[in-house]
């Protein structure tokens, strides 16, 4: 740990340019007091799996895909987190 308040970011396989390719994790410093890394992962909608990508969020947000996903997809989620 290179200090006091990092935390460590998982690396993962993204998607960039139709190719797969390995995005490394590192350390890194909360952007704010409380937040969190959430995780990248992927979910199942009707039409097909969507990769999330990792981002930082915070206890008192609603739905962790609020800024990063469309929300007429929210209708086709096949489970909750």
């Amino acid at each position: 740990m290179p200090g006091e308040g990092y935390a460590w970011v998982d690396g993962y396989w993204g998607a960039r340019g139709g190719h797969y390719v390995w995005v490394p994790g590192g350390w890194q410093r909360p952007p704010y007091p409380g937040a969190y890394w959430s995780h990248p992962h992927y979910d199942h909608y009707q039409e097909g799996w969507r990769v999330h990508e990792g981002h930082w969020d915070r206890e008192d947000h609603g739905d962790h895909h609020d800024d990063h996903h469309d929300r007429e997809h929210d209708d086709h989620h096949d489970h909750d987190h």
